[in-house]
């Protein structure tokens, strides 16, 4: 029960235990900006003009932490159905499952049979929806509550080159509704590359307040005070003082990571407990998920580079601005391509990892396989199976109020994911204009 030195006029939200968290918050906006959680439904009050039974309970202290906590979680509910996807998924990195459309000799190949129906256990429903051209996305189980992990495959009608070699022109492949920034990092990472990032308002308001444990953006305690140092608060060009602390500490961080690998990756410092962004990374690569193809040499490049690269693949970072109606969240991802068909008896063409080395909200670690499987039966077109599986671990999901949040992000994430593959369908499979070949870059190897 809400204390009555406290209580607002928006405090009515108490009376409202078995209301939708989302519905109460976006009803009661005060409420939520204040950092009230729900209340528990054994709270029993007493509303105007009736009798009932009044039990009393201890209110939860609103710590710092528990009202960033309420504010992030309340956007992840509060957000439209693909809100979550581009948070959750990484989008532009994303997060992504690929969804399928295939022809009915695609349907006859061993990936179907041993890889979708057998370790998948897609139905006949399901297959007949890959037919149909809709998008299936199955979520997988996942160790602890924090995490979210994502299956799904989609048929192209093209080559897998085509593919990869759109894939490499990433700002034109990523660029649309919910990415409105996105650069790629030179070979040798440059301050200019990261010239198009500002900050959002938002960020450049919390950032003033920042302090470790209490933060509203992702970063460690030592970026806190660069910026406390670095940015004059006082001044009408704050925002812009912050946007350049905040490029260049992308770009050591990447530097960095070229260098040394995880250990450069730092850890968050804005929740009551530090996160070493490594840790969270490696329990990702302890999922035991369904693969088309063993990937030991990859997998082992993602743990321990920059030493250990797979023969023949190919290296580039690039960063973004995702925003699909939650806090506009800059990340920075780096992509692995690895030409599979050379050196494997499958069909598997190529992996590509995309691996998160920072976000600004919401997820402590991402991870992303792509697989393309090439439809060597096809006897009409050439086609392939883009498969990817993602794994993250976010924000918002542990605690009482995490437990009935959960179910509705991991939901709406697989339905915004849909609308992201068919984006990432229509990319492939369109003609290209000459201009865009010619202009498209090639493969990096920083």
């Amino acid at each position: 029960m809400i204390p009555a030195r406290r209580r607002a006029p928006d405090a009515d939200a108490a009376f409202m235990p078995w209301r939708s968290f989302s519905t109460v918050c976006s009803q009661r906006s005060a409420f939520c900006r204040k950092g009230y959680g729900p209340r528990s439904p054994s709270t029993f009050v007493r509303r105007p003009g009736k009798r009932r039974n009044r039990r009393t309970l201890p209110a939860t202290p609103a710590t710092p932490e528990r009202r960033r906590h309420n504010r992030e979680t309340i956007g992840l509910v509060n957000g439209r159905e693909g809100s979550v996807v581009s948070a959750v998924l990484g989008l532009g990195l994303g997060a992504i499952v690929l969804a399928a459309v295939a022809t009915p000799t695609a349907q006859a190949g061993a990936f179907v049979d041993d890889v979708l129906r057998r370790q998948m256990r897609f139905s006949a429903a399901d297959l007949r929806a890959l037919d149909a051209g809709a998008a299936v996305v199955k979520s997988l189980e996942t160790p602890i509550r924090q995490e979210l992990a994502h299956w799904g495959v989609v048929y192209i009608h093209a080559a897998p080159e085509r593919f990869i070699e759109r894939f490499r022109d990433i700002e034109r492949f990523e660029s649309g509704p919910g990415i409105p920034r996105i650069g790629r990092f030179s070979v040798v990472p440059r301050l200019e590359d990261l010239a198009a990032l500002t900050l959002p308002a938002e960020d450049v308001e919390a950032l003033e307040r920042c302090r470790p444990g209490d933060c509203d953006v992702k970063l460690s305690a030592a970026a806190m005070r660069r910026f406390r140092a670095e940015v004059n608060w006082s001044s009408p060009n704050a925002a812009r003082q912050a946007d350049e602390v905040f490029r260049q500490m992308l770009l050591d961080l990447v530097r960095g990571y070229q260098t040394n690998g995880n250990d450069a990756l730092g850890r968050y410092d804005d929740g009551d407990q530090t996160l070493p962004v490594a840790d969270a990374f490696r329990a990702l690569l302890a999922g035991s998920d369904p693969l088309p193809a063993p990937l030991p040499a990859l997998i082992a490049y993602l743990e321990d580079y920059p030493r250990g690269r797979p023969t023949g693949s190919e290296d580039f970072f690039y960063w973004s601005v995702v925003d699909f109606g939650l806090k506009p969240t800059v990340r920075v991802n780096h992509v692995t391509i690895a030409p599979l068909a050379d050196s494997q008896s499958s069909d598997v063409a190529y992996a590509i990892a995309i691996k998160q080395l920072y976000a600004s909200h919401y997820f402590h670690s991402t991870l992303e396989l792509r697989f393309l499987v090439d439809d060597r039966q096809s006897s009409a077109q050439r086609g392939f199976y883009l498969v990817s599986i993602t794994r993250s671990r976010n924000d918002g999901m542990t605690g009482f109020a995490g437990s009935l949040l959960r179910p509705i992000i991991s939901r709406r994430s697989r339905n915004g994911v849909r609308r992201y593959l068919e984006h990432v369908k229509r990319q492939v499979e369109r003609a290209a204009p000459t201009a865009q070949l010619r202009d498209a870059p090639s493969a990096s190897r920083p």
